[in-house]
């Protein structure tokens, strides 16, 4: 192990959720400016790839909850485990997760790859949007094991505090995939395919890296023996913890890829694919706006684990508390920068295109829309609570109020009945999260009150 990372559970909340969430941080920044870079090459291939990569967002989504679902699960039982039974069944609880992580992953490709036609027949696109979604997902979908493998390995280094190595190694691919993009897409010739294909080789170098350091160097206290667990009884306890959180949790983004397949439709009823292409573009930037949010959130799912399976309760409310109040402060930051300078960084992102109604589009949408960070910032937190103390359906839970039983009715209520077009899309977005996240803070007070009176 490069240093006892465990021992920073042992301070200060306020501490420990800065020193694990900065690295987690710049690693999600990172990510999403790496997005945006992709969206700037993609730009350059016209509005068909824009679309076509557009619809497959959704699928996108729903292989990320898949893999970070995973990876929450793993982080939530594997701390859990540690604190209650100690190393000996943290072994077996890392072990098992990457067995169960190949399988799944094996599993949803085949699925993905079957089904693609038939998701993109719901849409109604034209022909060339089609050939243009086909040509991105196929070898994205193909390469799945390599993308799910780097965030479960990831977060195994996470789960011991150890943050900055899975920031060195996903950095890296990601920096060396922004670089790759535009040799595969334009000088290979190889158009959308070539993002994806970028893509899942750096997410194979990436986890490569990681896997070195995790069964190589040995750079966390877990000795990790899959042929052992293999080789012995199964056991179906730790699978269930896993799945238990690592279900939900996966459900989780499930739920923010459904709803957003709903907002396509919708969105494709009142603005047509110049809606589509300002929502699939500006949504990109949008996730830039939430990851401060994002990474001190993720950082409550491996301190509420640890504490609360040590039954420290008061250590767990002190890291919800100022995991909240840092996910909120920052959020109203990038709120702010957001709403300023929207048309800059509009046409920051559509520099590799002339397209003005769609560079004015994108302005409007991340004007409007930074009104919904700081709701994200008060309620996020309490979401990856609910997974760190293994109650990832309450998760679940509030994710599917948020986008489909607030943020669907507002969309729909205020584009129709205030005749309001694409504003009142995106003004249903602030709307129904706004509701949803205050609610679900209130709601985590409440639960931690109740963890309290039975500590």
């Amino acid at each position: 192990m490069e240093e006892n990372n465990i021992d920073i559970f042992k301070d200060d909340p306020k501490k420990s959720i800065l020193k694990i969430a900065i690295p987690i941080m710049v690693t999600s920044i990172v990510t999403t400016l790496y997005n945006i870079i992709d969206g700037m090459w993609i730009t350059g291939l016209g509005i068909n790839a824009i679309t076509g990569i557009g619809l497959i967002t959704p699928l996108f989504t729903l292989i990320n909850g898949v893999a970070s679902g995973l990876g929450n699960g793993i982080i939530s039982t594997l701390n859990r485990f540690r604190e209650e039974y100690g190393n000996d069944s943290a072994s077996t609880v890392c072990s098992q997760a990457i067995v169960i992580s190949i399988v799944i992953s094996i599993v949803l490709s085949i699925f993905l790859l079957i089904s693609l036609n038939s998701y993109l027949d719901i849409y109604g696109g034209s022909y060339l949007i089609n050939k243009e979604a086909m040509n991105y997902a196929t070898p994205l979908f193909l390469g799945l094991i390599c993308f799910t493998m780097s965030i479960i390995f990831s977060n195994i280094l996470r789960s011991e505090g150890n943050t900055k190595r899975p920031m060195y190694a996903i950095s890296f691919g990601l920096i060396l995939n922004a670089l790759l993009d535009p040799v595969f897409i334009y000088t290979l010739n190889l158009g959308s395919a070539g993002a994806s294909i970028s893509t899942i080789l750096t997410s194979l170098i990436s986890a490569l890296i990681m896997y070195y350091w995790i069964f190589h160097k040995k750079n966390i206290s877990t000795l990790i023996n899959v042929k052992k667990v293999l080789k012995s009884k199964w056991d179906w306890f730790i699978t269930k913890e896993i799945l238990k959180t690592g279900i939900p949790a996966s459900l989780v983004l499930f739920t923010l890829s459904f709803s957003t397949a709903i907002y396509y439709i919708f969105i494709n009823l009142v603005g047509g694919d110049l809606g589509i292409s300002i929502y699939s573009s500006g949504y990109r930037i949008y996730l830039l706006g939430i990851m401060p949010a994002t990474a001190l959130s993720f950082s409550l799912v491996i301190l509420t684990s640890t504490y609360y399976g040590a039954r420290n309760i008061k250590f767990l409310k002190r890291a919800h508390t100022y995991g909240t109040i840092n996910a909120f402060i920052f959020s109203l930051l990038m709120c702010a920068i957001f709403f300023i300078f929207s048309d800059q960084i509009a046409s920051i992102f559509m520099m590799t295109t002339n397209n003005p109604p769609l560079t004015e589009g994108i302005s409007l949408y991340i004007r409007i829309t930074a009104f919904c960070i700081p709701f994200l910032g008060l309620g996020l937190p309490s979401a990856y609570l609910y997974q760190g103390t293994g109650k990832a359906f309450m998760s679940l839970l509030w994710t599917i109020t948020s986008e489909l039983i607030c943020v669907v009715p507002a969309m729909y209520f205020i584009v129709y009945y205030f005749n309001t077009g694409l504003i009142g899309i995106w003004t249903g977005f602030v709307v129904g999260r706004g509701i949803a996240n205050t609610l679900n803070f209130l709601f985590a007070r409440l639960y931690i009150h109740k963890l309290e009176k039975k500590a």
